[in-house]
């Protein structure tokens, strides 16, 4: 087949990891991917990329989220229908497309008329929903949104979610379950063949014979690194080899290290900086334990399975999408969401215990490998798709 890949996105981050890696397990499948977006860019180039340096920073459609008045912003989001949908219909016309597939976004409905017009099979990839926990505000016209919504998911073919959450939000508003796949979110499996070699990372980094407990992401708040550092900073006299590694940048990187300061270990945190997507799995593979924060109830964090794919010890709080991945003492650790004590507590116990980490790290990554990789990904979006 060939397939429109349809993002109303920037296409960096961890967002162009996700589209990146369908569209490659897509094209392993032996199809053709054509993306269409109102930047134009390849996410295949931009997977990872930093969306808080330059140039990101300063394209068109981020200086205008950035100045614009939501109502305004809300209302170009809208006005993109009409440029979507005569741009994705000359695509589909040109390029002789057999299906859409299409990552969801508030008020976003051309695609899916096009769909219906021209009798095209629809897949919606959605990741998340109005009303739910996000980064940007809420939209200030949610009956707008959710009548968009509506028209999308009964229109659609496929309906793919990266947690329960989402598709128990989905099927309430009447929209058949049996279209409506779980899909957590995947590595690629050629990129994870081999475990990295975290020594020379360790090396460069100065990070030889310590506990290395690590992170990688963006240093925004609904990560809440705040917690990590403290956990580290109140085991910092039972562990005097605990160090902590954050691979990343953002906002909060100064905040971050002032508080790092201030609780008396600045000398224990290790800021690596953003770093070429390429060269995440060395970093990873550079770490004893790897963490994950925080997380909510619809969000399928990327960076576990990268955790996982390197045969570390993942430590992750109690959610029920990580939940369904990670199995408490088998293949990973669970903290309850939002607890200092408790994610203290399992770090403490990971600290403390190599041949636990080792076994976790080595069940992780069979996981991963044997169950969320972008291939199967693809592979069950198109079964379901037949």
């Amino acid at each position: 087949m060939k397939i429109l890949y349809h993002f109303r996105t920037r296409g960096t981050g961890a967002e162009a990891v996700h589209i990146s890696g369908i569209a490659r397990a897509f094209e392993k499948l032996g199809h053709t991917v054509v993306f269409s977006s109102p930047t134009g860019i390849d996410p295949r180039r931009t997977a990872g990329s930093n969306p808080y340096r330059e140039p990101a920073r300063t394209g068109f459609i981020a200086r205008l989220s950035r100045h614009c008045p939501a109502f305004v912003f809300e209302l170009l989001e809208i006005g993109y229908n009409i440029v979507a949908f005569f741009r994705n219909g000359s695509i589909l016309h040109s390029e002789k497309c057999d299906a859409i597939y299409e990552r969801h976004a508030f008020f976003l409905f051309s695609t899916a008329l096009l769909a219906r017009l021209r009798k095209i099979p629809l897949i919606i990839e959605v990741n998340e929903l109005v009303g739910d926990e996000r980064v940007r505000a809420q939209p200030l016209f949610r009956g707008i949104t959710r009548l968009c919504d509506r028209f999308v998911f009964f229109n659609a073919r496929v309906i793919v979610v990266v947690s329960p959450h989402l598709k128990r939000r989905i099927i309430s508003q009447g929209v058949d379950e049996q279209k409506v796949l779980v899909l957590p979110n995947a590595v690629d499996a050629e990129d994870c063949a081999n475990v990295a070699d975290g020594q020379p990372m360790r090396e460069r980094l100065h990070l030889e014979n310590f506990v290395v407990v690590g992170f990688v992401g963006w240093f925004v708040e609904w990560h809440r690194l705040d917690l990590l550092i403290d956990a580290v900073a109140a085991l910092a006299s039972q562990f005097p080899k605990l160090k902590l590694l954050l691979i990343g940048d953002g906002t909060l990187r100064e905040a971050l290290a002032m508080q790092a300061k201030r609780t008396g270990i600045i000398e224990r945190v290790v800021f690596a900086g953003a770093v070429p997507h390429a060269e995440i799995p060395a970093h990873i593979a550079a770490m004893d334990i790897c963490v994950v924060p925080h997380s909510n109830e619809y969000r399928s964090p990327i960076k576990l399975f990268e955790y996982m794919a390197q045969a570390r010890a993942v430590l992750a709080p109690r959610t029920e999408s990580i939940v369904a991945v990670i199995r408490d003492g088998e293949n990973g650790c669970l903290f309850e969401p939002l607890s200092s004590k408790s994610l203290r507590e399992r770090l403490a116990e990971l600290a403390q215990n190599d041949e636990l980490r080792n076994t976790l790290g080595d069940q992780a990554r069979q996981d991963v490998l044997a169950k969320y990789t972008w291939d199967k990904n693809a592979a069950a979006i198109l079964q379901e798709l037949s």
